[in-house]
């Protein structure tokens, strides 16, 4: 475990005082909210931020609320109150599940939604200390130039493995995004570029203020492989939600840089979803399970919770 780097620490109270300090340090902050990912990773030496920009004292950026024919769900809501809260248990169940299957209590109460989202990809070779890593060359994660797991390989494939994407994917979320210039959404799927070095598609100077999800009731489930039965990371995510007239999503979750979607409007279309989704999970080395392994579980939860909500 290393000694935290020296960074510039600033902690506003409102909005507008996050967007002016993301825009005055030019790109070389980054942003505390629950501190469950970020502070790890710079124990380890895995982030040096020139600045952290701590946004715990913006309440106005807690909240989970009707808007329109959208629930909206700020950035800095605890994952404990996602779990707790009785209206997303009632319409989206999927949601609810995989906020339960986080982690531990204790790590839900602190962690945030927005944090959970924008957590960086993983791969047994980088989520390392510093000293273990010097034994190997500079993996592309790290500013090298070919990965370690694939020899030769110019694409990071490290994992993406939040819980929570896989399940508002399902439920067709999108992100609030502010800056010092104005507010625009974009659909959740949009901010995942596939590239482990890089996984999102944001600016140094976005804030995701909040997400929205249309508010229709739907039937769901999230299943989670993991190790043991709390605190880990999933080895395999799948979220499934379903509305009133049969069409829906299924997402996979911890198969790659970015969570896969499949959508369906008919069983048909549905039952085909498992053998898709096993031919596209390309899985490598780079977790607790071999890849054959994940691979073949991928098939195996994807029958198994369409055939608990449909089938």
């Amino acid at each position: 475990m290393n000694l935290l780097p020296d960074f510039e620490y600033r902690r506003p109270k409102s909005l507008s005082g996050v967007l002016s300090a993301l825009e005055e340090s030019q790109g070389k902050a980054v942003l505390l909210a629950g501190g469950t990912d970020l502070i790890p990773r710079m124990k380890l030496g895995l982030e040096q931020p020139g600045w952290i920009i701590d946004i715990k004292d913006v309440e106005n950026l807690r909240f989970i609320t009707i808007e329109g024919e959208n629930l909206t769900i700020g950035t800095l809501t605890s994952v404990h109150t996602v779990a707790k809260n009785t209206l997303i248990k009632t319409y989206f169940p999927t949601l609810h599940e995989a906020a339960v299957a986080t982690a531990s209590e204790i790590i839900q109460i602190r962690g945030t939604i927005g944090g959970n989202l924008l957590q960086e990809t993983r791969c047994n070779r980088y989520n390392k200390s510093e000293t273990w890593r010097h034994a190997f060359p500079p993996c592309l994660k790290t500013g090298g130039k070919a990965c370690n797991v694939i020899k030769g390989a110019r694409t990071c494939r490290s994992v993406y493995c939040g819980d929570l994407a896989p399940a508002l994917l399902s439920l067709d979320a999108s992100v609030v995004v502010a800056t010092t210039q104005g507010e625009r959404e974009i659909p959740l799927n949009e901010i995942f570029t596939g590239n482990g070095t890089s996984p999102f598609s944001l600016n140094k100077t976005d804030l995701v203020k909040m997400l929205k999800i249309p508010l229709r009731k739907t039937r769901g489930r999230y299943k989670k492989f993991r190790l043991r039965e709390t605190i880990d990371y999933p080895i395999l995510g799948i979220a499934l939600s379903v509305d009133d007239a049969g069409r829906g999503y299924l997402v996979l979750g911890a198969c790659g840089p970015r969570p896969l979607k499949y959508g369906f409007s008919t069983p048909e279309e549905a039952a085909d979803i498992p053998r898709k989704a096993f031919e596209d999970m390309k899985p490598i080395d780079n977790m607790p399970l071999p890849p054959r392994y994940r691979k073949h579980l991928v098939r195996v939860f994807a029958e198994r919770v369409l055939g608990e909500i449909i089938f």
